[in-house]
């Protein structure tokens, strides 16, 4: 990727996400914003858009990694899709009602936590070897988050809006708890549903490539020859793909969502006499009735954030392709502090208390030394591995073909779980597929 396309993409990935964070807090704000009460009904539309854009992408792209699958895997739905799509509704859907409680600037430092559920249920699951330096990062961002709550930003609130931050809070602690089990979720099914060498071997004999196996090796392991670089080209192009994973996830997830609402905040007819579908959002304002214009506003609102995640996955995605996964999430941290000062520079919010500084300073250097940490433990492990393996040639040309084809980085930052889970999923429902044509 030439530097030009990337600062591109970087660009649009801080855009749509910063936007996209700025205006879920405006939308819901009850003091400042539109103050609409029913946030999760509003994230089932964003759900409902996304699908569509996903749906629409595919039908005009036609990649091979889009391809219609025979028969409809029900085992891999509620095994894999049906956990991942209602963890993933519950962390969007906690993270969009925190909005009515807690500034952007509370909420995008506690949300940054979400690291320390990854190593807390990674450790759990025995996805993460316990190491003491995991166990203090762990307790130094759960002090910062306390700091960032134990004082509220602004002096002059009363004990009820200390109260409503508090639980706001706990709101964006249960989104991060979420966050990190969904993650630690992904990575076990990758853990016991790896990629196969047939799986690599199916696709290059689809190619015309051609393997021939050693008869003097006990494993019996294929050697794939790669003929040209269109094969390269191809493979790159057959990779999985997270906007296939979205348009399988977005329906489960709105569905999730819409359940939710109608049991919990009865949205109907309600939302049709909130500040949503009125032209004029000052209280006590003539047209308090929908018209077709204000219907038209008010149907814009609700879809534009699922354009602006649309346009940030493909972004995101594209980035992670072609660039170094540590480059990313330092990309991912510099994002986090511009929307903590978009939120002060929009909004008007403000990190006056002491103590609020103090844990916004040490949650966002936990999280750099964090990943510091996991750069530093993937070079001793790379170097590791390159130490005690002794492959001839044409083997090692077999495994750069099998990671082509199966990439897979996790990032070292929650803050990019997201399109990484989507990517992984995608590899985890190919699998699957193959496994049930084969039976």
């Amino acid at each position: 990727m030439n530097r030009s396309l990337f600062l591109a993409f970087l660009f649009g990935w801080y855009f749509c996400s910063i936007a996209l964070s700025v205006y879920n807090r405006w939308m819901f704000d009850p003091k400042d914003g539109l103050g609409i009460g029913y946030p999760v009904l509003v994230t089932t539309f964003h759900q409902g858009t996304l699908w569509l854009l996903s749906g629409l992408y595919i039908k005009l792209r036609h990649k091979p990694v889009f391809r219609k699958e025979k028969a409809f895997n029900w085992g891999f739905f509620f095994k894999f899709l049906l956990p991942t799509a209602v963890a993933s509704a519950g962390d969007i859907g906690f993270s969009n009602v925190s909005f009515k409680y807690v500034p952007l600037t509370i909420y995008t430092i506690i949300k940054s936590s979400s690291i320390a559920f990854v190593l807390l249920f990674g450790c759990i699951f025995k996805l993460e070897k316990f190491h003491w330096k995991l166990a203090l990062l762990v307790i130094i961002m759960f002090g910062g988050v306390a700091l960032m709550v134990l004082k509220p930003s602004d002096p002059n609130s009363t004990e009820n809006d200390r109260a409503l931050v508090i639980f706001g809070s706990f709101l964006v602690l249960a989104s991060s708890c979420l966050s990190g089990l969904r993650w630690v979720y992904t990575q076990l099914v990758l853990t016991n549903n790896p990629i196969h060498t047939k799986d690599v071997v199916a696709v290059a004999e689809s190619e015309d490539t051609f393997f021939t196996e050693n008869e003097d090796n006990i494993d019996d392991e294929p050697v794939v020859k790669l003929a040209n670089s269109k094969m390269l080209k191809k493979c790159r192009e057959s990779k999985p793909h997270p906007i296939h994973t979205i348009y399988q996830l977005a329906p489960i997830m709105g569905a999730t969502l819409l359940l939710t609402s109608l049991l919990v905040e009865k949205p109907f007819p309600g939302i049709f006499n909130s500040s949503l579908f009125r032209l004029n959002i000052e209280q006590g304002s003539d047209g308090t009735h929908p018209t077709i214009l204000s219907i038209i506003k008010g149907l814009f609102l609700l879809i534009l954030p699922g354009f602006a995640v649309f346009l940030m996955t493909i972004c995101e995605f594209s980035i992670l392709e072609q660039t170094p996964v540590l480059t990313v999430s330092i990309a991912g941290i510099v994002k986090e502090v511009l929307t903590v000062i978009f939120g002060m520079i929009i909004l008007s919010e403000r990190l006056s208390g002491f103590y609020n500084w103090v844990g916004m300073l040490i949650i966002m250097a936990d999280v750099c030394y964090y990943n510091y940490f996991r750069y530093k433990q993937d070079l001793l492990q790379r170097y590791q591995s390159v130490s005690t393996q002794d492959r001839s040639n044409e083997a090692k040309g077999f495994q750069d073909f099998e990671q082509l084809v199966s990439k897979k980085s996790a990032p070292y930052s929650i803050i990019v779980d997201s399109t990484n889970q989507e990517y992984e999923l995608d590899i985890i429902a190919q699998n699957a597929s193959r496994s049930s044509q084969q039976v």
